[in-house]
């Protein structure tokens, strides 16, 4: 029995061949398309995987501008221009509950973001933070 080829890593296909009544139905020319479908559906796996994968990011005191709005400016291997992650405090379970709640305070203000091939500028556009923390980016192209 034969299987279809799913490529590793998986290639979207944009144009797949559209069927007709006047299409000679052959199982090899079929499987074509099919496995066109099959490697776009395990690519769009694999690319939603990576965008739900957390990348952890240190925003160090010491890293932001002497003038509002504040600003640091931190590489993240993978993350492009066009993505638009999703910020949030990293907060593992087993810190304890002061740590937490500084670091909520702290990813709390920061205002805005923004990204470019490679890296990502926070902004905190009212309040400088005087700490080290972390915070979770998520919807990172290729981080993996």
């Amino acid at each position: 029995m034969a299987f279809c080829d799913v490529k590793n890593p998986p290639v979207y296909t944009a144009e797949i061949r559209k069927w007709d009544r006047d299409t000679l139905a052959d199982g090899q020319e079929m499987a074509v398309e099919i496995e066109q479908l099959f490697n776009n559906t395990f690519y769009n796996k694999m690319v939603q995987e990576q965008h739900e994968r957390p990348v952890e990011i240190i925003l160090p005191a010491s890293g932001w501008s002497s003038f509002a709005p504040y600003s640091q400016k931190v590489m993240v291997t993978g993350v492009k221009a066009s993505d638009n992650p999703i910020l949030s405090p990293c907060t593992p379970k087993t810190l304890n509950p002061e740590i937490t709640k500084l670091r909520r305070k702290l990813t709390a203000m920061i205002t805005d973001g923004e990204t470019e091939d490679n890296y990502v500028t926070f902004y905190c556009c009212e309040k400088k933070p005087t700490e080290d923390f972390s915070v979770i980016l998520r919807g990172v192209s290729t981080n993996g």
